[in-house]
């Protein structure tokens, strides 16, 4: 059967898992799920072809069918309800309860720490600091920074970052407290969208500075409908999960990176369309 944690689509989950348990079980077929669910297999049909959803009162029934019990049934229930989250905010909180369940481990940005986002360098010194040693040079440390730094501004981050109990001065230099951090719920608020500003400024920036073997940067322009467009999303946030599960076994760190993924319209919608 197919690792339900892996996915972000559950009607690709439930067509993935049908086709494979039709193999090994030929009475396993749409007439003996809608027996078990209360459906007809016209529905299941077109739940296969996300041509709708499944209704909240046969989340349980279904997952019973696929024999989905404790963590399984929970990320079922949590993934169905991303994909039919109504808003951004909504969606937010049921992938952090995935991402849970997966065993990505982060922390949420609280509100009162929003300030950590007014300036990147505030985040790429906090990934520099968990693996480079600190010996007092705050110039050295600003020099390792892409583009520079003065030590002025990396001396006044430090403190920042200690106030807002991200990172804590020791003998060796500084300790970094919660190895991966997102903004959560916050992600609309006025200082995520000015750091997301400057994030894409320096990428620009870098087409100028960094050699190519040394950056990615690729465009695509593409024609889509509204269900693409909601997959497309769905697909951004299973790689920026699988994303920071790389990371997190990377052994040896020796630079800081920074990644954009930018999906935006070029033309307005048709009349009518929405």
């Amino acid at each position: 059967m197919p690792d339900l944690f892996t996915y972000l689509e559950y009607r690709d989950y439930l067509k993935d898992a049908y086709e494979e348990r039709r193999k090994l079980q030929p009475y396993f077929s749409y007439r003996f799920i809608g027996n078990r669910v209360g459906m007809d297999s016209s529905y299941l049909t077109r739940l296969f072809q996300k041509k709708l959803h499944l209704g909240d009162d046969l989340v349980e029934r279904m997952a019973g069918a696929f024999g989905l019990d404790g963590d399984s049934l929970e990320y079922f229930r949590n993934l169905v309800a991303f994909n039919k989250a109504r808003s951004e905010a909504q969606a937010r909180v049921f992938h952090e309860q995935l991402m849970r369940l997966r065993g990505v481990g982060y922390l949420v940005v609280r509100e009162d720490q929003e300030e950590y986002f007014s300036n990147w360098v505030l985040v790429a010194l906090r990934s520099l600091l968990d693996y480079r040693s600190f010996d007092g040079d705050y110039e050295a440390l600003g020099a390792a920074l892409l583009p520079p730094v003065s030590g002025e501004e990396i001396k006044a981050s430090l403190f920042l970052l200690e106030r807002l109990g991200m990172a804590r001065r020791t003998e060796q230099g500084y300790e970094i407290l919660d190895t991966h951090l997102h903004s959560g719920d916050n992600w609309t608020a006025g200082a995520i969208k000015e750091f997301q500003k400057a994030t894409i400024e320096l990428a620009s920036h870098s087409l100028d500075t960094v050699p190519p073997m040394q950056r990615d940067i690729s465009t695509m322009t593409m024609n889509i409908d509204a269900q693409t467009l909601e997959d497309l999303k769905i697909m951004v946030r299973e790689f920026q999960e699988n994303v920071a599960k790389l990371v997190e076994s990377a052994p040896h760190s020796d630079r800081v990176y920074h990644l954009n993924l930018q999906l935006f319209p070029l033309s307005r919608l048709l009349e009518g369309k929405s």
